[in-house]
């Protein structure tokens, strides 16, 4: 082979690997995006997978793209940068992840990666809220049925002690309307405007008790509720009234 010849073989070589080098990136669907993408335990054909964040972060490292790698904290080291490739060629080299043949190039340029991260965003917001044709989430189904609470056996109670402490409140009731309409300043004149309504509703639910039976926790309410309004009514009861004050003097 002469010279001339021998030179225009070695350009056509020099030709040929800077064409090979020189890789045209092919601008992948969101579908293909999504497939590559999804995060490990997601299923291969759904179109809003959630995106693997550390993907797309490793994209952004990888995109040349000084605006798009600004988010990236330091710890992006290109020891970091070399893990992450590997881990995303792993993924170009599985035919499930990667039918359509993507290069590391196609999804790693500028355009794609800001593909990615819109498809990072939108499959977030609606990867918690079902499609119309889809079940409801797991969490949102019971598995088995709740247990039912608990109902506790009703029959007759004893009341008597509410209906001993009513009849007590009665007296105390009468005292201070008495000391109201007299214009009283005890303090018993202040129990006037609420014990008869509250007294006849305690009386309503003993009644109640008493004719149609209830639960010893239901007789042990209302016999508390008796007992501390008794309390307060005595407290009123026994209390001085405040002393007149003297007289001014001129």
């Amino acid at each position: 082979m002469n010279t001339i010849a021998r030179l225009g073989a070695l350009a056509v070589t020099a030709l040929a690997g800077t064409l090979a080098a020189c890789h045209h990136a092919k601008a992948p669907t969101d579908a293909e995006l999504t497939s590559l993408l999804r995060i490990q335990n997601s299923q291969p054909t759904d179109p809003r997978a959630p995106i693997d964040p550390s993907a797309v972060d490793c994209l952004r490292a990888w995109s040349g793209d000084a605006d798009l790698a600004k988010p990236l904290s330091a710890s992006w080291t290109d020891a970091t940068k070399k893990t992450c490739r590997q881990r995303i060629d792993g993924w170009i080299a599985d035919a499930v992840r990667n039918p359509d043949k993507l290069a590391f190039e196609d999804v790693s340029a500028p355009p794609a990666v800001r593909q990615a991260i819109a498809l990072l965003q939108q499959h977030r917001a609606t990867g918690a809220l079902p499609a119309r044709t889809d079940q409801p989430p797991p969490m949102m189904t019971r598995q088995t049925p709740a247990a039912p609470a608990p109902v506790l056996p009703k029959g007759p109670v004893d009341v008597s002690s509410a209906t001993a402490g009513l009849n007590e409140l009665d007296g105390l009731c009468k005292q201070a309307k008495d000391a109201a309409a007299g214009g009283s300043t005890a303090p018993i004149a202040r129990y006037a405007p609420m014990c008869d309504r509250r007294i006849a509703q305690m009386r309503e639910r003993a009644n109640e008790l008493q004719k149609n039976g209830g639960t010893t926790r239901e007789a042990e309410m209302l016999n508390d509720n008796v007992r501390r309004m008794l309390v307060f009514g005595r407290q009123l009861a026994s209390s001085n009234p405040p002393a007149n004050p003297p007289p001014k003097k001129n």
